[in-house]
This record gives C-alpha cells, structure tokens and sequence, in this order.
C-alpha cells in the first residue's frame, strides 16, 4: 500500500473499540486525519457541523443509531459527503436499501487492509476502478 497525500480528513465510526483503533491507526499511516467515534450521533455532529471532513466510514450494525441511521441522516441534510458502511453481517436486501439510500460503497468484514484503502480510494476517487461490493 502506498501512502496518500496528506490532508485528506475522514469521520470513523464503529462501536468495536478495536475495530476503530486498528482502522484509525491503518489510515493515519497512510496520511489521513482521522476522526474516530463510537458514538454515530458525535460522529454526524462532527461531520455535518464541526469539521471539514471528505468521508464517512461507519459500521452498519451498532446500539441505537446504526449505519443506516447514518446514511439517511446525511442524505436528509442534503450532504453530498461519500459514505462507505461496513458490516460483516449484512444481507443482499441491506446493501440495496443503503445504496438506494445513497451510500456510496459497501466493504464486507472481514477484509484486508489492501480491500478496506482500496474502496477509500475508489470512493475518493485516488484509487484504480475495481469494484468493490
């Protein structure tokens, strides 16, 4: 993996602290800032209100707002922010409802360190074309 420019700043979202810590380490080595929540209600305070940030990566399945809660409140102030949810227990039927609600990738865990920057990259558009569902 290569490192990408600094500056790029992204809102981190899942009630696994170990998750969150892996993941923000993993993307601070790459030069992303980094903000990380448990709590997806602080994390939309500090992307929509706070903070300049470039995406949203949640967690779809958490305790009491969950990914889907993220997507749609994002939407609903009219934020065009790139939003990839994660899940390692998401149906068919979840994915297309948070696409058709306008997340823009799906990254299924357990995956890769490679799988994870690649999507980010994709999303932000730095990355090459694969798709990842």
């Amino acid at each position: 993996m290569k490192a990408m420019e600094g500056g790029v700043k992204l809102v981190l979202i899942d009630d696994d602290e170990g998750v969150l810590r892996a993941l923000g380490m993993l993307l601070q080595a790459l030069g992303f800032v980094v903000h990380s929540f448990s709590s997806a209600k602080d994390a939309l305070t500090c992307a929509l209100e706070t903070a300049s940030v470039d995406l949203i990566v949640s967690d779809l399945r958490m305790p009491g707002f969950s990914g889907e809660d993220v997507v749609r409140e994002v939407r609903a102030r009219g934020s065009r922010l790139p939003i990839i949810v994660m899940s390692g227990h998401a149906t068919a039927t979840d994915i297309e409802a948070l696409r058709s609600l306008g997340m823009n990738a799906f990254v299924s865990k357990p995956f890769t360190p490679d799988t994870f920057v690649e999507t980010v990259r994709r999303v932000l558009g730095t990355g090459s074309s694969k798709n990842a569902a």
